[in-house]
């Protein structure tokens, strides 16, 4: 009897001194990797309702099928299983046009792939990703329009799931991307060069000269080389994002403000209520700081719409989007005006290539809005390129034609996932 209790009594003390070691190393894990992560606060984000998502429906468009069959035709059963391609083109009808993809992997589609698997509660694939994002992307390398989305999205991942080294990689992202200032550092960007150099860019102090600039440009057609310049998109300025960083101490104070009033200073004019593609910052005499507006990005005496309206996306999500601008974009899409990739400033139309881009930005201006019939009526543009054939693996997801072939942008299908999330 007296073996069997100092056995029994020797298991105890074994099975209390593992459950200790375990338990101890629990805690030490838990520190190192959660016990340094500061604490994050981001703003609200305005929750869709069932009359927004009941009114997509009736056009075709249902997040769960779209989400479903984004994840299993581009992720899932893509060459890479992690990462989501920028385009997969279904096979076609004739045998030798099989599936295929663009084999390009933008840091932003990434980014909007993890937002969506964080809004959907899944942690275990927002994880895989977010780390297959950190091991094979050099931020370095990567322009910023990129590192801005997926600093957005990183921060949401953070909220939710993030650590200590995720803080960590926060801080450096942010570092690299804006100056003590808080404003966006520049880079190299591709503009129109001008023989006249005064028709590239506008001075803040010449303001009264805007017009005169974008009045005196001849032809809607013109093109000419791209030339590299150190600048900054507008649509790149996230202004939500800027806001957020702010408020949690990760920019200095002003940051919104001061980049607020760079984006609103870029309108085009007080008759063309659109912005400019980017601005360029230098000093005068005293010192002082001069913004310099380029409202021509790839086609000379025109607007890129379609970055446009991501300046406005971004205005409308911090509710300061100018009433004039937003009715005329209202206007341009509820009466029928297709919708251009450029708008010319000699005939003031929109032309160029189809403008396909714009519609998941102006979809999410609608709903900062609360306006559900310009939101009805993007889903009618977006419900039109539906996929319906029930064979077809990309079922309920939204396509583009090229070539006869079917093709499916990620940025497309995530972002109208995002819509009704």
């Amino acid at each position: 009897m007296r073996y069997r209790f100092e056995r029994k009594k020797t298991i105890t003390v074994v099975v209390i001194a593992v459950l200790m070691l375990l338990l101890g190393g629990a805690y030490l894990w838990y520190a190192h990797n959660y016990g340094n992560a500061e604490n994050i606060t981001l703003s609200p984000t305005k929750v869709i309702e069932y009359e927004w998502q009941e009114c997509a429906a009736s056009h075709g468009i249902t997040s769960d099928y779209i989400w479903s069959r984004t994840k299993e035709l581009m992720v899932r059963g893509g060459e890479d299983s992690v990462l989501i391609p920028s385009s997969y083109m279904i096979e076609g009808r004739l045998s030798y046009q099989d599936a295929e993809e663009s084999g390009v992997y933008l840091l932003s589609d990434q980014g909007r792939l993890l937002t969506a698997y964080v809004r959907t509660s899944d942690r275990f694939n927002a994880a895989a990703l977010k780390n297959e994002v950190l091991s094979r992307f050099n931020m370095d390398e990567e322009p910023v329009s990129e590192k801005i989305i997926w600093l957005d999205s990183y921060l949401q991942y953070y909220v939710s799931y993030g650590n200590a080294e995720d803080y960590s990689n926060i801080l450096s992202l942010v570092n690299s991307i804006f100056d003590q200032d808080g404003m966006i550092i520049d880079s190299d960007i591709e503009v129109v060069s001008y023989d006249d150099p005064s028709y590239l860019a506008v001075a803040n102090q010449e303001v009264d000269y805007v017009d005169n600039v974008l009045e005196n440009t001849t032809s809607d057609a013109q093109q000419s080389e791209l030339t590299l310049i150190q600048g900054v998109k507008l649509s790149s300025i996230n202004l939500e994002l800027i806001r957020n960083l702010e408020n949690n101490g990760l920019l200095p104070t002003g940051s919104y403000d001061r980049n607020l009033e760079i984006v609103t200073g870029g309108r085009a004019s007080e008759d063309i209520p659109l912005y400019a593609y980017a601005y360029t910052m230098a000093t005068d005499e005293d010192g002082n700081p001069i913004v310099s507006y380029i409202y021509s990005h790839d086609v000379v005496a025109a607007v890129d719409f379609e970055e446009s309206v991501v300046t406005m996306r971004n205005l409308a999500e911090v509710e300061a989007l100018p009433d004039d601008s937003y009715s005329w974009l209202k206007n341009t899409v509820m009466n029928g005006y297709s919708l251009g990739s450029e708008y010319f400033i000699v005939s003031g139309s929109l032309g160029g290539s189809e403008g396909q881009d714009a519609l998941t930005d102006i979809l999410a201006i609608a709903f900062y809005r609360d306006d559900i019939d310009l939101y009805d009526r993007i889903c009618v543009l977006l419900g039109s390129r539906v996929a319906t054939y029930t064979d077809s693996p990309a079922l309920s997801m939204i396509y583009r034609q090229r070539d006869g072939r079917y093709s499916f942008s990620a940025r497309e299908n995530l972002e109208v996932c995002l819509a009704l999330l």
